[in-house]
């Protein structure tokens, strides 16, 4: 083992141009086409090849699972493939695996999707603040908030002190997560909260650094910095065991009881996408942390509202010839903005000096701030050139919490993200479709063989992965809404907002259920105006409306609908002037939510004589079933209604007798 990764550093120490470029081929660039007939075309440069490509279709999101046989095997000769089995609406992932005979030559994966909706359903935010900025930030984190919410999230906000020990920090993210009605999926640690150290990277254990500084070739051993250690909510953390000091900086030495834990790789999976915005200990910037995060924010907001805009295209710097590690600049660049739109011979900082770039990739030979071919920390102070995420490769600064890392260089200067990408290989490709970043992180730090990882000094699903920015942003942004109104007359709700400046645009108008977050839209095609009447809403009650921005995004992915920031509206809607009147019945729905189709049982209780009518409404207003019990007597009367024919969702049970009436949320599940 020591040979193999001792080899690879020698790789890594000095930059090698003469070779053929190996990420470039060792990868399969593919690219999609939305069709009109709702199929997908898949796409990869053309190689005269005497192999073949075999095409897997992943048909669920949530198993990793690629099919016991592809779905087709075509040429090498060729480079698309045309999926039929999809229709408008679908999005799914595929691998291509290129074959010569028995021997997979190279892979590439594509998440695709033709007029793929946004979503409807979404969960939560921690935000985890460096107590140091709640009041000098407080503008900021509060635009931040404000965001967040009418992107659609609900949020949890909890501050800590630098001071802090790592698990009493840890301990109430869990506490967070665990009691959250709405779960959160990210975590967004801002400023210098305490830095989780995990690992026993060494010749001595079963895991080198992941950059190979083993003892006696840079000493790059101990534990690194694991902020993937407030993702993961289970158990298998420890710091019983492990006792290295033989790295050249005290901070990664990993003994019994220091607060640092053992593992070098995830003892359970990360559950949380997290990502951090840190800029304490930059001094090369003459800012202080405070300023930094204070332009990162504002950046941050200019980026997610739609003002902020680059050109849609990639550029990789790749100064290791030899080496497969910017093959995720290449893999990724291929589904979020097209293999013909990356550009490969120019330099990282000239070229992002003449234009801006959506994207870009650089690696070579490394120190904690320079980066062979590619530039140093001061580069990202002197030089003015625009990207909003970058991925950068090479010894050392992956290991982030040291003074003016070059891996955190970037988001302290104009860049949105950052991470050391390619040991192991990154998977961020899902954002093509609209996904956050934080997603890809949460990917590539679970990943042990579902997807390839490079084999680079046995760094996949280790702890060293991390995300340098804001895990909730995503590759391309809409306007929000503003001066949403919704008035309740004659039945309907009347809907007015003021229009979005923005070409291709149209509008979609949601019914909101904040007990589960789930937004129900209302119009199947767009609005194009800024009016919109709820005239199918039959039920009584206080009810919250949002509208949104919305737009057919065509990219390198295929389509899908991109959503703006929403102005949100609540209203007290009453259906009939009858139902103002005085309730005189209590009722109560068990078992709520129902589990595996069982019936519904309600107990109303009544102070008159009058028939109960029983009607089940779905969150857009549509009657869904409806009985009646002539038979009702004062007090105690029990009613059983059928829910096995009702999917899971959440739905209105509206109980009326006489003059009263009364409204309860039913959740099937």
């Amino acid at each position: 083992m020591k040979k193999g990764y001792n080899l690879l550093l020698i790789c890594l120490l000095i930059s090698i141009h003469a070779m053929a470029q190996i990420a470039k081929t060792q990868v399969i660039r593919i690219s999609a086409t939305a069709n009109a007939d709702g199929s997908i075309t898949l796409t990869w440069p053309y190689e005269n090849f005497a192999g073949n490509y075999d095409i897997y279709k992943r048909l669920n999101q949530q198993t990793q699972n690629w099919g016991s046989a592809p779905i087709a095997s075509i040429a090498g000769t060729f480079n698309q493939y045309k999926d039929v089995a999809v229709k408008e609406g679908e999005a799914f992932e595929y691998q291509i695996v290129k074959r010569q005979g028995s021997t997979n030559v190279a892979l590439g994966y594509i998440y695709a999707g033709n007029a793929f909706p946004e979503p409807k359903q979404y969960p939560a935010v921690i935000l985890l603040i460096d107590s140091n900025f709640r009041l000098p930030l407080s503008t900021q984190i509060n635009q931040l908030q404000a965001d967040l919410y009418k992107e659609g999230y609900v949020l949890y906000i909890d501050y800590a002190g630098r001071g802090e020990a790592v698990n009493s920090v840890r301990n109430r993210v869990k506490a967070i997560y665990q009691n959250a009605l709405i779960k959160p999926a990210s975590l967004f640690i801002l400023g210098h909260v305490p830095v989780p150290y995990s690992g026993y990277y060494s010749s001595n254990s079963e895991t080198p650094p992941p950059d190979g500084h083993v003892e006696g070739s840079g000493n790059h051993t101990g534990a690194w910095p694991a902020d993937v250690v407030y993702g993961i909510l289970g158990n298998g953390l420890t710091d019983d065991w492990v006792d290295c000091k033989t790295g050249s900086q005290p901070r990664n030495y990993n003994v019994v009881g220091d607060g640092k834990f053992d593992q070098s790789k995830l003892p359970s999976e990360a559950v949380l996408e997290v990502g951090r915005v840190d800029l304490f200990n930059m001094p090369a910037f003459k800012k202080s942390d405070t300023a930094l995060t204070a332009a990162y924010l504002d950046r941050n907001h200019a980026w997610r509202t739609g003002v902020w805009k680059v050109q849609e295209r990639a550029l990789v710097d790749n100064n290791f010839a030899s080496l497969n590690l910017a093959s995720t600049g290449y893999a990724n660049f291929a589904a979020l903005v097209g293999s013909n739109l990356t550009y490969d011979t120019l330099d990282y900082i000239t070229a992002q000096k003449k234009g801006s770039y959506l994207w870009s990739y650089g690696c070579g030979a490394g120190s904690y701030t320079n980066c062979n071919g590619i530039g140093s920390t001061t580069s990202f102070v002197n030089d003015s050139f625009e990207n909003v995420f970058t991925i950068l490769a090479g010894s050392f600064f992956g290991d982030w919490d040291v003074q003016n890392n070059l891996l955190r260089a970037p988001i302290a200067s104009k860049s949105l993200a950052s991470f050391w990408g390619g040991i192991p290989k990154w998977y961020v490709h899902h954002m093509g479709l609209g996904e956050r970043i934080g997603k890809g992180t949460q990917i590539s730090q679970n990943n042990t063989n579902f997807y390839f990882s490079g084999q680079f000094n046995l760094s996949e699903n280790s702890m060293h992965i991390a995300l340098m920015g804001d895990p909730t942003l995503r590759m391309k942004n809409l306007p929000a809404v503003s001066n949403l109104s919704a008035i309740s007359e004659n039945k309907v709700v009347k809907l007015l907002w003021s229009p979005v400046s923005e070409p291709g645009l149209g509008y979609a108008v949601y019914l909101v259920d904040t007990l589960s977050n789930t937004f129900y839209r209302l119009n199947d095609v767009p609005e194009t105006g800024t009016t919109y009447n709820h005239d199918k809403n039959y039920v009584t009650g206080n009810y919250q409306y949002a509208v949104r921005a919305i737009k057919l995004e065509t990219g390198a992915s295929g389509t899908y609908f991109n959503a703006g920031g929403a102005a949100y509206a609540r209203v007290n809607h009453i259906n009939g002037t009858q139902e103002k009147l005085v309730q005189t019945i209590q009722v109560s729905c068990y078992p709520n939510p129902i589990i595996n189709q069982q019936n519904l049982t309600v107990d109303v209780q009544l102070v008159q004589s009058n028939a109960i009518a029983t009607s089940l409404y779905s969150m857009e207003g549509k009657l869904l079933l409806q009985q009646n019990f002539e038979e009702a007597r004062v007090g105690l009367n029990q009613i059983n209604i059928n829910m096995a024919r009702q999917n899971p969702g959440i739905y209105l049970l509206k109980i009326a007798s006489g003059s009263s009436s009364h409204v309860q949320k039913i959740v099937v599940q």
